[in-house]
């Protein structure tokens, strides 16, 4: 009976650590966004606007504002990429981000400003809009740059109602 009950246990400390473990790998970013509101168009900086548009149309002027190697992780990053914590986007393979017509329109209710310098972009996707693209932008020396991109993940957090 002690055997049966200590295998019980067992399978049951097992299945919590798999929680545990489960909820932990998927990225989440609460942290990163906790403060910040979601942006209005009015209160993103006019030349991100301009960075912004001439980033998706010249593949020259993306390559020279992102900062290689690339912090952020792949598409369906599994827990063992998550793990290492040190996986980067290399020049070499890189496909050049466009906007999408479809989102041309409403791009900026993704994006974050989380201050002057700094904005997070968070464009879900998929039916239940729980896959979602992560880009960062930062400004630094009067330029803005990508500082960070995460293809296609799950994400458990929502900016809006309206993802």
């Amino acid at each position: 009976m002690k055997v049966i009950i200590g295998i019980l246990i067992g399978i049951s400390l097992m299945f919590a650590f798999q929680k545990i473990m489960d909820d932990k790998d998927r990225p989440t970013f609460e942290n990163s966004i906790a403060y910040a509101e979601q942006s209005l168009p009015e209160q993103i900086p006019a030349d991100f606007l301009v960075f912004y548009t001439q980033f998706h149309s010249d593949s020259l002027y993306q390559m020279k504002h992102i900062n290689f190697p690339l912090e952020g992780l792949p598409a369906y990053a599994d827990s063992t990429i998550l793990a290492q914590g040190n996986f980067r986007w290399e020049k070499e393979g890189w496909e050049m981000h466009k906007n999408l017509d479809a989102r041309k329109e409403e791009f900026a209710k993704n994006l974050v400003v989380v201050n002057d310098g700094l904005i997070f972009e968070f464009i879900p996707t998929g039916g239940e809009k729980k896959l979602w693209i992560e880009r960062r932008f930062m400004k630094t020396n009067r330029e803005w740059r990508m500082i960070y991109y995460s293809g296609l993940n799950f994400r458990n957090i929502k900016l809006n109602d309206e993802f």
